[in-house]
């Protein structure tokens, strides 16, 4: 269908401000399965994060979930009123950012709320016109208490499903040389450094984080990300009553089997319908890449520190059957002042490539390191 980005524009900035619903919340409980299989999703080893005994002999006295579990709770990534209705655009996370306050405890109860912050006219992403729809999610525990702020960017963006392609790039092959590469590098990782100290004046600025490789990207591996992200998921015939009641902006048809209920959310997932959604092979959900970058950090920093906030772009796309290698560089580090605490903060640049060498993840993070007779004090103030 021929786009309204002008249409959408002008609805999705009368909802600024709003509390909106077309995401769905995730989990409201951070209980030992829902963090594991979270964990399984980045593929992130460390046992603070995974073993119930992995907390114990810490600071916490528990089991904690990794900072960026919080998009377990709630994707910040609100299309605003494209569920509503048909405006031929489809939405794409190209930006995720988090800042931190708190830990998350396994039992903690948890809520969210999620509202529309922004909306801009964005120019052309990818050949195509588009739109910028800010949402922010504030997360809490049951007590009330602030565990973080969560902003994203979904660039809405104006095409014909069916028939213009976002990436007509066909799914990569490797080489035996490039595959070696690939092995070699998996094997350099070192382990998470857990709960041995990394002090702030043992940080130099310069020093490089330990690479992280994630991939050949697999439909298994997108699998284990829906089921991260711990929505609620709409299977057979619900899927055909919400979409008609809830979400008739998200209804296509199934190019493969002329189904005309069909989610456009779930072709982000499935290799014989990828193409009506403009890719020659299912693309990853953006969010995915923002959690990755946070645990290159958290991989190096050790079990004492604090991620303190993180914001990372995602400019071109993961695709299946790409690799990406993550890296880190200390940029900066400081004193920095809240409330009434000192903490000692050091900045980080993050990358992310994919085979082809292209940047398909881009941004930065903080962390809080303790240094001798100083650890880090949580909550920090708010």
């Amino acid at each position: 269908m021929a786009s309204d980005l002008n249409g959408f524009v002008k609805d999705a900035k009368a909802l600024v401000g709003k509390e909106v619903d077309d995401v769905p919340a995730g989990t409201d409980l951070a209980d030992w399965l829902t963090i594991r299989r979270f964990c399984a999703a980045l593929g992130d080893p460390n046992l603070l994060y995974k073993d119930p005994g992995g907390g114990v002999a810490t600071r916490y006295n528990s089991m904690i979930a990794p900072p960026t579990f919080v998009a377990a709770v709630r994707t910040p990534n609100s299309g605003g009123p494209y569920v509503n209705k048909q405006y031929g655009v489809s939405p794409f996370l190209t930006r995720g950012s988090f800042e931190w306050t708190d830990i998350i405890r396994v039992g903690d109860r948890l809520e969210s709320t999620i509202k529309v912050t922004d909306v801009k006219e964005a120019g052309k992403r990818w050949g195509y016109e588009s739109a910028d729809v800010e949402s922010t999610v504030e997360y809490r525990n049951s007590y009330g208490g602030l565990i973080a702020t969560g902003k994203g960017v979904n660039s809405m963006v104006a095409y014909e499903r069916g028939k213009d392609m976002i990436e007509s790039r066909e799914i990569y092959r490797y080489s035996d040389e490039e595959i070696h590469k690939i092995e070699n590098d998996i094997e350099s990782e070192p382990e998470p450094r857990g709960k041995l100290l990394r002090y702030y004046d043992d940080v130099e600025v310069g020093e490089d984080l330990p690479q992280l490789v994630k991939g050949p990207m697999t439909l298994s591996d997108m699998m284990a990300w829906v089921v991260a992200e711990a929505k609620s998921l709409s299977l057979g015939a619900l899927v055909y009553n919400d979409l008609k009641e809830k979400y008739p902006g998200r209804v296509v048809t199934n190019p493969t089997t002329n189904w005309p209920y069909w989610d456009a959310d779930q072709s982000f997932e499935d290799i014989l319908s990828c193409e009506e959604m403009g890719f020659k092979s299912p693309p990853s959900r953006g969010i995915q890449r923002v959690c990755l970058a946070g645990q290159v950090v958290t991989h190096w920093m050790g079990d004492d520190a604090f991620l303190r906030s993180l914001d990372i772009c995602v400019p071109e796309h993961w695709v299946y059957g790409d690799t990406m290698w993550l890296n880190g560089k200390v940029t900066a580090k400081r004193t920095e002042e809240v409330g009434s605490e000192s903490y000692f903060a050091v900045d980080i640049a993050i990358t992310g490539v994919n085979q082809l060498g292209a940047t398909i993840a881009e941004g930065t993070a903080t962390a809080y390191l303790p240094n001798p007779g100083h650890p880090v004090e949580l909550p920090v103030p708010h």
